[in-house]
Order: C-alpha cells, then structure tokens, then sequence
C-alpha cells in the first residue's frame, strides 16, 4: 500500500472568511425610534393603542391616562 499525497498545510495558513454580520432592523444602530410610535404601542402586548380623549387604550385592557404619559 502506498500513503496517500496531500498537500502540506501551514499553520499559518488563513481560514475560511468570516460571514458578514446580517442586520434586520431597518433603522442603522443607535437610531431612536420614532416616538409617537412608541407611546401608541402598549406596553403589555405590544398591539397598537386607540386614543380616546385624554387615554391610550389596548384590547387588552391595559390603558394609559394623559397624566402617564405627559
């Protein structure tokens, strides 16, 4: 049986090239969010909040009063 050939390798010899980082988030990093999106956005579960009069309310039941978020 003869061993087989193969070629040396070095040590030293580069790897295979990382794979890029893949961000998701459409707004570029340490960019705040717009904030009247975020006070309209319950905090419990994170549905969309109906204004009604001086409230914020959820069809979860959480709501806000003007006096929680002035």
């Amino acid at each position: 049986m003869s061993p087989t050939s193969s070629a040396p390798t070095s040590p030293d010899a580069p790897g295979p090239a990382p794979a890029p980082l893949v961000l998701f988030d459409d707004d570029p990093p340490g960019s705040p969010g717009d904030p009247a999106l975020i006070v309209l956005t319950c905090a419990n579960c994170g549905a969309a909040m109906d204004e009604r009069k001086c409230k914020l309310i959820c069809r979860c039941g959480y709501f806000l009063s003007c006096s929680d978020y002035y």
